[in-house]
């Protein structure tokens, strides 16, 4: 298992193009992966492809539309096919943040740890401020938090995650945005 595992992590370009050729082209006989257009990043390979017929005359009457990157994970060779709907930054975006090219951020976050020093009393007015709660569920949060054990809270807007995780962190508690896939 260790050998597979190795080889997985040293995965290269041409490892990944061999991945999309089998579990994709197979589907697609009629397309080529573009390989001059294909993108490494530092978790994933990128690959495109189109129709033969485009790719030999550049008409766009022969071009197929709708199809997006198809992701190569480095680590696990695990694919993914996208669509047109998003741009591919936002497809790897995605996948190096939360491993899911169709995952999107969520209003919960997860606050999982603490540190030393860490202040329950500002940890519990950054939470009040933050949702719906009152003072008991709160202080209920942070007691468990300080408990080692990670709780799961819905802001009362997606607009307020980033200033709240990074509120959490100045005063010692750690925390973390939940994708769609993570909830």
């Amino acid at each position: 298992m260790m050998g597979a595992l190795a080889a997985l992590e040293s995965m290269d370009k041409y490892e990944a193009k061999r991945i999309v050729e089998s579990k994709v082209m197979g589907n697609h006989p009629d397309c080529s992966i573009m390989d001059e257009s294909s993108k490494e990043f530092s978790s994933c390979f990128v690959f495109y492809f189109q129709s033969k017929k485009f790719i030999e005359t550049g008409n766009f009457g022969e071009m197929y539309v709708g199809q997006g990157p198809v992701i190569v994970c480095k680590e696990t060779g695990d694919l993914f096919e996208t669509g047109s709907a998003y741009s591919t930054e936002y497809y790897v975006n995605a996948f190096e943040l939360c491993g899911d090219p169709f995952g999107e951020p969520t209003e919960k976050i997860s606050i999982y740890g603490w540190s030393e020093g860490a202040s329950a009393v500002k940890a519990i007015k950054c939470i009040r401020k933050a949702t719906d709660l009152g003072l008991s569920d709160a202080k209920s949060i942070v007691d468990q938090v300080l408990n080692n054990n990670g709780v799961v809270i819905k802001l009362s807007s997606a607009e307020i995650v980033e200033s709240t995780i990074s509120a959490l962190d100045e005063i010692g508690f750690k925390s973390s945005q939940l994708w769609s896939n993570q909830c």
